[in-house]
């Protein structure tokens, strides 16, 4: 198998591990001591526990922005100690390693990938001599992703490729005859509402408008675009409709979060 990629140094980290405790830091500490040049970009640990869906939509979204040859590792891993499989994924000129439960399937779905299920001589290569049945995230992710990082292991030893991966846990939006269905796939530190629906979907319409949690609620370009305490929706920043109260939480107004139904329509 000859799988062309050139590892930049760069090592993503995306966990929903919060910052509460030693986790994170000792995940770095053990990549770290695998190659000290490493350089370790702490890309979201505040993802809802034991979603692996979510992790997979930041990703998607987000490294493109990272030098090609980046190292993306996600460990949203509610099977963590069980015979769960880990993914190699090669798409972009990056890699994205994590655990096969759904995290990396709008990577793979997305773009073309190259699908690797790492091999357990592989892991075992890799790992720390003693690995806990609870913390793979430092054991086993973090060295394989570091010596994946670092060249000290090529994709070409990594595994066999695969085209069998769990999907996500979440379906994409549909289009069901004239609407666009989709969900909330997340929020921010604002209260927004963040939804899978890629602005794409909404170039068909001419005057859309956005049902969710009861209300209808018409587009703007900007937050500003409305008063304080309004509801609105825009394309964000992430390129998906995204739900608002301008200067205050569309979660309070709305009393809805993550996995609520959301549709577009023509007004």
């Amino acid at each position: 198998m000859t799988i062309q990629f050139k590892p930049s140094g760069v090592i993503t980290l995306t966990t929903d591990f919060g910052h509460r405790g030693s986790f994170i830091g000792t995940m770095k500490g053990v990549m770290l001591a695998r190659e000290s040049s490493l350089k370790i970009i702490d890309l979201n640990h505040e993802i809802l526990v034991h979603w692996p869906a979510e992790a997979g939509f930041w990703l998607r979204r987000s490294f493109n922005y990272f030098p090609t040859g980046t190292v993306h590792l996600a460990v949203v891993d509610p099977g963590v100690g069980t015979d769960r499989s880990v993914l190699a994924v090669l798409a972009e000129g990056h890699v994205f390693v994590g655990p096969d439960n759904g995290l990396l399937a709008e990577i793979i779905e997305t773009f073309d990938a190259t699908v690797i299920r790492v091999s357990e001589k592989s892991l075992s290569k890799s790992s720390l001599k003693q690995v806990s049945a609870t913390f793979h995230g430092r054991d086993l992710f973090s060295p394989l992703a570091a010596d994946i990082a670092s060249g000290a292991i090529s994709i070409a030893e990594l595994g066999e490729t695969t085209e069998d991966y769990i999907p996500s846990l979440v379906e994409p939006p549909e289009v069901i005859g004239s609407k666009v269905q989709g969900v909330v796939i997340t929020s921010d530190n604002f209260g927004n509402l963040i939804t899978n629906i890629d602005e794409s979907l909404l170039e068909s319409f001419d005057s859309p408008v956005v049902l969710a949690g009861g209300h209808t609620l018409s587009m703007s370009r900007t937050y500003g675009d409305v008063s304080p305490g309004d509801l609105l929706c825009l394309v964000n920043s992430a390129g998906v409709l995204e739900i608002a109260c301008a200067e205050q939480s569309a979660i309070e107004a709305l009393n809805i979060s993550r996995g609520a139904p959301v549709s577009v329509e023509e007004s």
